[in-house]
């Protein structure tokens, strides 16, 4: 049996691979893609505008080079702040005081009589020594003020005791304590203690 040739290639096209049908792409799967590649896009535009908003890349890069939890630096505390009650206050000259108590009001024996505006009050101080040379220190060196506007001098002449802060010599790398009795009007607050080394000036805190 023989076949024309074009009956060979009727055969041929009609069976096999080339009949077929060619499949499309599935409506869904372009969906997915273009929202991908959208997001894609808006990631990037945002990124672009935080960093631009952020002070740009140089900022990210300082921020990412600090370690976790870095502490902040502490900062400096003024050395003429007042001093509160019970802390201690250096002076330039290395000498340091520290106000360990305040007795208020101090009851005096020997028939001394006050006007009844007035008391007096005890004031305990530790004074060390941590510079190089011999401190000195007098009573006139200490003043008591108070939101009254008036000054106290130290130790008036009526009242004595065994620890009275009259003259002091503090040498280096000793600590001392003493006290100091001031007559002050009954109804001041906010009493301060001043105390004058040199040409320095600093206040200590005597009430809370």
């Amino acid at each position: 049996m023989s076949f024309s040739r074009e009956s060979q290639y009727r055969n041929i096209f009609a069976g096999g691979d080339f009949s077929r049908e060619r499949r499309g792409i599935p409506p869904i799967l372009l969906i997915g893609c273009a929202a991908i590649l959208l997001i894609a896009c808006c990631s990037c535009v945002g990124l672009v505008m935080g960093l631009q908003l952020g002070g740009g890349l140089g900022n990210l890069t300082k921020s990412a080079s600090l370690p976790f939890g870095q502490p902040t630096p502490t900062p400096t505390l003024d050395k003429n702040a007042p001093v509160p009650l019970r802390k201690p206050g250096v002076m330039d000259n290395k000498a340091e005081l520290t106000v360990l108590n305040v007795q208020r009001p101090l009851k005096v024996e020997g028939g001394i009589k006050l006007p009844p505006d007035q008391q007096f009050i005890l004031v305990t101080v530790q004074i060390a020594n941590k510079g190089s040379t011999t401190l000195k220190t007098t009573a006139a060196d200490f003043k008591v003020k108070g939101d009254g506007g008036l000054t106290y001098d130290a130790n008036p002449k009526t009242v004595t005791i065994p620890n009275l802060l009259n003259e002091l010599s503090v040498a280096p790398g000793k600590t001392v304590e003493a006290e100091l009795i001031y007559q002050i009007a009954t109804d001041d607050s906010g009493l301060r203690l001043l105390w004058k080394v040199g040409n320095q000036t600093r206040t200590f805190m005597l009430e809370k």
